[in-house]
């Protein structure tokens, strides 16, 4: 019985460990805080359930989500677009990423 229950509590908080999402774009063009809180608030439009950071000095735009995100790497591409700037690159990883300088490192 203890094998069966520790098993059950391993499975759901590995899965919950993989349910978490982050979507990170590498935006070109934001020369400001302006430029950055236009990004924010496009962003917080399209996904308003993720934790969102922008930095306009490192270039990048972070949604991290507790669970899958709502946007495909495109729609989130275009969220971005919407506001004028270039997205150079997108990509998602299945953890929470909240510090823009581990984001820019997962550009790489």
């Amino acid at each position: 019985m203890k094998k069966i229950l520790l098993t059950l509590l391993v499975t759901l908080f590995s899965s919950n460990l993989f349910a978490a999402q982050t979507q990170i774009a590498q935006v070109n063009g934001m020369m400001c805080i302006k430029c950055q809180k236009m990004v924010t608030e496009a962003l917080q439009k399209a996904s308003p359930d993720a934790e969102i950071k922008v930095s306009w000095p490192e270039g990048v735009a972070v949604s991290a989500f507790k669970d899958k995100s709502n946007l495909s790497d495109e729609d989130y591409e275009k969220a971005i677009l919407g506001t004028g700037f270039e997205v150079m690159k997108v990509v998602s990883v299945d953890k929470i990423v909240t510090d823009p300088g581990e984001a820019v490192k997962l550009l790489d």
